[in-house]
């Protein structure tokens, strides 16, 4: 019941950011709005402020502005509560129509760009408050399996401690990714501790970044925290203690202890720790028996009953000052955006399976996933869900932002608009693609919940 409260709540939060665009732009180039709504069908509640009728609706997904003299709009009369227009706000001067090109435009954008803003803004204030998470030295425990496929010297790496990137000398886990990174297109040189170098073929600046981003840093199975209540907590798991081994399987880093754990859900393990005792190092050995939650698979994003125990690494932060979290947040939005771009691209092209397509339910099992890993991760979850509402309405289907844009683009280039009858049968068209699409959404939940 919390997961779905919370999720409700953000997809309000987003809907009302975006609608605040259209609403408040539409009111400066003087347009009509007979009725504000979060949520879709008939109005449950609202006051009525002016020509404005402040409302939320039966239907908890969703939400719009109605705008006087929006042509094409007759089609959503249903899902907008019926008629709401007034003889006052009907001028000829308050129609949406009437406006400019640009005016319209802008109406129509506000909303994209108002999602766009929120995600990047809380990117921004992240990269302030919680700096740039990152590992006091260099050593490697794990790469990317899909990456070494492409560059088969990585392989070598694992439980190696690297020393210089081209030359550059690095010491913790931020330092190691900004050389990679940073470095010129053609051979990357990476030189280990042990005196042992290997050479990159790398093309770009992306290439780089799949590189960087498939070392998994080994982190030492320290627990620096216990959450109250967990598994860890019951079995007697304390701040400090060093994880030797789980289910007899030698853990050296925390990426190890994960592993191990999240493969064995409500399971009784004997876990050894290794703890300080009056001064000297003692090993003692726990019984500890793991919790289990649904998370996302990596391979196919379908959500999986993972064990838990309820501990937390310690993380180095760098902190930033106000110039370096712009610039950090601007980059976490772009790659943000990118990663949508991205997914959507291998949706159309058959890359990923129509399976992976998340209605409702998926969206309220992502909310809780992380919401249970803490605040800093549930509003990189909002921020990234945000931008990808701003480029999903971008897209040119009717009844999308993106459609009416189009429409206005159609305009443009015919120097006069599309009649009143064919927006509204394109819109129809839309609509019952995107009540199709809605329609997979839910059946692909449904799936994976029963485990096709």
């Amino acid at each position: 019941m919390q997961t779905l409260i919370l999720t409700i709540i953000v997809l309000g939060v987003l809907v009302f950011v975006h609608e605040l665009g259209h609403f408040v732009t539409a009111k400066w180039a003087g347009v009509g709005v007979p009725r504000f709504s979060i949520g879709l069908g008939p109005r449950v509640v609202g006051v009525q402020v002016g020509e404005t009728d402040y409302c939320i609706s039966a239907i908890p997904f969703g939400g719009y502005v109605k705008m006087t003299g929006m042509e094409g709009e007759e089609a959503f009369e249903g899902l907008e509560g019926g008629e709401s227009e007034s003889g006052e706000i009907a001028a000829p001067e308050k129609r949406f129509e009437n406006k400019s090109l640009a005016w319209r435009l802008a109406i129509l954008s506000a909303g994209v760009a108002m999602n766009f803003l929120l995600g990047w803004v809380i990117y921004v204030s992240l990269a302030w408050h919680d700096g740039i998470p990152t590992v006091d030295g260099t050593a490697v425990a794990s790469v990317d399996s899909t990456i070494v496929a492409a560059h088969p010297e990585l392989a070598s790496l694992p439980g190696e401690t690297i020393a210089t990137v081209e030359g550059r000398g690095v010491s913790n886990w931020q330092q190691l990714t900004e050389a990679i990174v940073e470095a010129q297109d053609g051979e990357l040189e990476i030189a280990m501790a042990s005196g042992r170098t290997i050479t990159l073929a790398v093309a770009n600046g992306a290439e780089r970044e799949d590189v960087a981003g498939s070392l998994v840093p080994l982190v030492p199975a320290v627990i620096a925290e216990v959450q109250e209540g967990s598994p860890a907590t019951r079995g007697g798991i304390q701040p400090g203690d060093r994880i030797v081994s789980v289910d007899g399987i030698e853990t050296p880093s925390f990426d190890r202890v994960s592993e191990v754990v999240q493969a064995r859900p409500d399971q009784i393990l004997p876990v050894v720790v290794e703890r300080a005792v009056d001064g000297a190092a003692r090993r003692l050995t726990l019984t500890v028996e793991t919790g289990v939650e649904k998370a996302p698979r990596a391979t196919d994003g379908k959500f999986v009953e993972v064990g838990v125990l309820g501990v937390g690494a310690k993380i180095d932060r760098i902190r930033l000052s106000p110039v370096e979290s712009v610039v950090i947040g601007t980059q976490a939005a772009g790659r943000a955006s990118m990663l949508i771009l991205s997914g959507l691209q291998d949706i159309a092209t058959g890359g990923v399976s129509l399976k992976a397509v998340g209605g409702p339910v998926a969206i309220g099992q992502l909310t809780g996933h992380f919401a249970r890993q803490g605040m800093s991760s549930l509003l990189g979850w909002v921020a990234l869900f945000s931008i990808n509402l701003a480029i999903l309405n971008l897209l040119p289907i009717p009844v999308l932002d993106g459609g009416h844009i189009l429409f206005l683009g159609i305009e443009a280039l015919r120097r006069r608009p599309l009649s009143a009858t064919q927006k509204l049968r394109l819109s129809q068209v839309g609509l019952a693609f995107l009540v199709l699409l809605m329609a997979w959404a839910f059946t692909a939940d449904i799936l994976r919940l029963v485990g096709f």
